[in-house]
């Protein structure tokens, strides 16, 4: 009982000053199926810098987690972000980031992607965070499957 009180209370929280935040979301209708995927990028001072919304086809729920991180890490390093606090609902996709390599190896590839990514930024971090405090990247991926493509960047 304690842990799903705890998890009903999971909030997000802005990162630590001088930090950019990334949460990513993969949504799929069926696995393998329609899937969209979503990030969101979000200051310090918890505002919204940035935000990604797009289908991605039929795919599996791994690999659309998987892609959600790399479209996000990429459009952090369009924002010339330096320090990242990365966030992701999927415990396999941030797991994998940890330790460099995924199960799965059809998803190696991508992974290997993410990870070349993340050597551009001088310093981050990623954490697993549960889907309650994931809402606005899970928002974004829905958005996605739905077909709706979507992209804001700061002016």
């Amino acid at each position: 009982m304690a842990s799903l009180q705890s998890r009903a209370s999971c909030r997000w929280h802005p990162p630590g000053e001088g930090w950019l935040k990334l949460n990513f979301d993969g949504a799929s209708r069926g696995n393998p199926g329609q899937v969209g995927i979503g990030c969101v990028v979000h200051n310090w001072e918890g505002k919204e810098v940035a935000s990604l919304a797009s289908p991605a086809g039929i795919i599996t729920n791994n690999w659309a987690e998987l892609l959600a991180l790399v479209e996000g890490l990429l459009l952090c390093r369009k924002l010339e972000v330096k320090c990242l606090d990365i966030k992701g609902d999927s415990t396999i996709i941030v797991n994998a980031l940890r330790i460099g390599s995924i199960p799965n190896w059809k998803l190696n590839s991508l992974l290997s992607k993410a990870l070349d990514l993340c050597k551009g930024f001088d310093r981050f971090i990623v954490n697993h965070i549960y889907r309650e405090g994931n809402k606005r990247a899970d928002e974004l991926a829905n958005l996605g499957v739905d077909g709706i493509k979507l992209l804001s960047l700061p002016t």
